[in-house]
């Protein structure tokens, strides 16, 4: 099931895709659930911070209905996905160290990706128009 914004063409990331390659180049004993959540948490930061959505606006995900669903972000950027998922599993293994240096990575990739998306979409620009 399609769900984003905008197609770039190419290997759409799904939540069962993003969660499979986590627990093969980070393996853990955490649940898909938890790994779900995650996901919803990422999405979160990606559609009130580049996409300057309302959070009302917001795509949420569930275990397992949402597995089959491709997530917002597309190729080359869905690399920030993976670097989030990285970071809360060394995060709540209390791998603080583990976790900044993943998280700074994080927020390399998802400022690539909002330069990218603000010029593409230019996001504010909607609020001029509004009356």
């Amino acid at each position: 099931m399609a769900l984003g914004f905008f197609v770039l063409g190419g290997d759409e990331l799904t939540v069962q895709e993003l969660i499979d390659f986590t627990d093969r180049v980070k393996p853990n004993d955490f649940s898909e659930e938890d790994k779900v959540n995650w996901i919803t948490q990422c999405e979160g930061i990606v559609q009130s911070q580049v996409m300057l959505m309302a959070p009302v606006e917001f795509i949420t995900y569930t275990w397992p209905d949402s597995k089959d669903y491709e997530l917002l972000v597309n190729p080359p950027y869905d690399k920030l996905y993976r670097t989030y998922m990285q970071a809360m599993i060394d995060y709540h293994n209390g791998e603080y160290g583990n976790y900044q240096n993943t998280m700074t990575m994080f927020n390399s990739d998802l400022s690539e990706f909002s330069r990218w998306f603000s010029t593409v979409y230019r996001p504010a620009d909607i609020w001029r128009r509004l009356p």
